[in-house]
C-alpha cells in the first residue's frame, strides 16, 4: 500500500524575512496621508527602507477594484489599488518590494487586508512581493518585520502630533485671508515632523511648538464665525481625501467649518474595551489584561498632557475629549465593548460634539460596511431623538461613488443649514455667515 503523502504548501510562502529588511523596500500606503507619512518615518527610525504612497487616482482606484473582489471593503480596495498601481508604475522588481497593511478590527475586514492584498498581489503577477503588518503576525507572512515598544511609543507621539497639526489646519483654513496659506504652512509643518520623527524625535516637542507659531501667524478673518458640520465614519474614509471625494475642501467651500474626529481616539478606545471585557469576564487573563491596561492608559495620558501644554498656545485650542466622557456618552445605547468597524466612537463622538453646538453631522462608510451601518446609519433615529433638532445624513461610498452621487446629498445639508441659519437656530449668541463658494 502506497503511504505516501503530497507535501501540503505553505498558504503564504513569499514571508518578509530578516534579510529582507534591506533587501526590499516597504511601500506605505494611505489610511491618511498624515499617518503615512509618520509610519514611514518610523520604519526607517528603525532601519527599514520605506516609501510613502501617492494618494489613490483612478488608476489605483480602478485596479483595487479589479483585483480586489468589489463586496470587499472599499478601503481595502483603495489600499491594494494603490500599492499595484506604484509597483507597476515603477516597474518595481516584486523580489525587493514589500507593503505595509493594517491590521486591526479581527471580526472586521480590516482584520483581513493582508489576506486579500496576497490573493490581489498573486493575481496581479505580483507573488514575490512580501507583506508586513502591524498587527499579530498569526500568518506567518512577516517572521523578519515586529513591532517593539519603542515603535509603539514612537507612533504613539506621533498620531498625537498629526491630530494637533489638523486640528490647526482645519481651525484656520476655512477664515485664512489668503488662500492656500493653510494648507503650505500645513504640508511643511508635516514634513517637518516626519523629519523629526526619524532623525531627532527628542525635538518632536519643540516642532510642535514651532508648528503652533506658524498656524498663529496666518492671517485669519475671524470676525463672524461659520455653521460646523462634524465628519465621522469608518476611520479611513474620514482623512483619505480622494477616497472620500475630496468632502472636506467641498464643504468648506460651501462655506462651513468641518470638524474631525481625533485620529488617536480610534485606537485609545482599546483601553475603554479591555477594561469593559473585564469586568465582564470575558478575558482569559484579567489581571495580566488589567495591568496592560493600566500601562497603556498611563502612557496615552502621559503623550496627551505634553501634547496638551504646546496646543494651549494655539490661538484657537480646544482640549482633546478625554476617551471615558466619550464611552459615558453612549452606556445604555451601546455595549462598550462593541468595537466591529468604529463600533460606539460614531454616536459617542456625534453627541460629544453636539455638546458643543455642532448641529450638523455626516456619518461615511464604505457602502456595505455592516458594523458601521449598525453603528452609524442605524443608531440615527436614536441620536435624533436623543439630541433633538440635528441635521445628520450618511453617505455610503465604493470604487464608483463620484461627487455627482453625494453632491445632491451634501447640497440638501447645506441648505437646511442655511434655513436653520434664516430662521434662528444657531445657539444663542452666535452668528453665523455661510456663501455659496467662497
Amino acid at each position: 500500500m502506497n503511504s505516501s503523502f503530497n507535501a501540503i504548501p505553505l498558504p503564504f510562502p513569499q514571508a518578509f524575512s530578516r534579510r529582507d529588511k534591506k533587501l526590499r523596500t516597504i511601500l506605505v500606503p494611505n489610511l491618511s496621508p498624515a499617518f503615512a507619512k509618520i509610519s514611514c518615518a518610523i520604519f526607517k527610525r528603525f532601519g527599514f527602507r520605506a516609501i510613502v504612497l501617492p494618494l489613490a487616482d483612478a488608476t489605483a482606484k480602478a485596479l483595487g477594484k479589479k483585483y480586489v473582489h468589489n463586496d470587499i471593503c472599499y478601503p481595502a480596495q483603495i489600499n491594494i489599488g494603490e500599492c499595484i498601481a506604484y509597483i507597476r508604475e515603477h516597474n518595481l522588481d516584486p523580489a525587493r518590494t514589500a507593503i505595509a497593511l493594517a491590521k486591526n478590527c479581527k471580526d472586521c475586514r480590516a482584520g483581513q487586508y493582508a489576506v486579500l492584498a496576497r490573493k490581489a498581489l498573486d493575481d496581479a503577477g505580483l507573488g514575490a512581493v512580501a507583506i508586513v503588518t502591524v498587527g499579530e503576525d498569526t500568518k506567518k507572512m512577516h517572521p523578519g518585520f515586529s513591532v517593539s515598544w519603542k515603535y509603539a511609543l514612537k507612533m504613539l507621539k506621533g498620531l498625537f502630533l498629526i491630530d494637533s497639526l489638523e486640528k490647526m489646519r482645519l481651525s484656520v483654513r476655512p477664515y485664512e485671508t489668503v488662500r492656500g496659506e493653510t494648507d503650505k504652512v500645513y504640508e511643511k509643518c508635516l514634513d517637518l515632523l516626519a523629519e523629526t520623527i526619524e532623525k531627532r524625535p527628542a525635538d518632536l516637542y519643540k516642532l510642535l511648538a514651532c508648528s503652533v507659531e506658524q498656524f498663529n501667524k496666518i492671517p485669519v478673518d475671524r470676525s463672524v464665525p461659520k455653521p460646523r458640520v462634524f465628519i465621522i465614519g469608518e476611520i479611513l474614509m474620514n482623512y483619505h481625501e480622494t477616497a472620500n471625494n475630496g468632502i472636506v475642501r467641498y464643504l468648506e467651500k460651501n462655506g462651513l467649518e468641518v470638524v474631525l474626529p481625533d485620529f488617536i481616539t480610534f485606537f485609545e478606545r482599546d483601553v475603554i474595551v479591555n477594561r469593559a471585557a473585564i469586568r465582564k469576564k470575558l478575558v482569559k487573563h484579567p489581571l495580566i489584561e488589567s495591568i496592560i491596561a493600566s500601562i497603556t492608559k498611563a502612557a496615552y495620558d502621559h503623550v496627551a498632557r505634553s501634547t496638551e501644554k504646546v496646543m494651549q498656545k494655539f490661538n484657537y485650542t480646544e482640549p482633546k475629549v478625554p476617551i471615558e466622557k466619550l464611552a459615558s456618552h453612549i452606556d445604555g445605547m451601546v455595549e462598550r465593548t462593541h468595537t466591529v468597524g468604529e463600533g460606539w466612537l460614531i454616536p459617542a463622538e456625534i453627541i460629544e460634539q453636539a455638546s458643543h453646538g455642532v448641529r450638523a453631522f455626516i456619518v461615511i462608510q464604505p457602502f456595505g460596511c455592516l458594523p458601521n451601518q449598525v453603528t452609524g446609519k442605524g443608531l440615527i433615529p436614536s441620536l435624533k431623538r436623543k439630541l433633538g433638532d440635528i441635521h445628520i445624513i450618511s453617505l455610503d461610498y465604493d470604487a464608483d461613488t463620484s461627487m455627482a452621487n453625494i453632491e445632491n446629498r451634501l447640497q440638501m445639508l447645506v441648505m437646511a443649514i442655511r434655513e436653520s441659519y434664516r430662521k434662528g437656530e444657531r445657539g444663542e449668541g452666535d452668528e453665523y455667515r455661510i456663501s455659496n463658494n467662497e
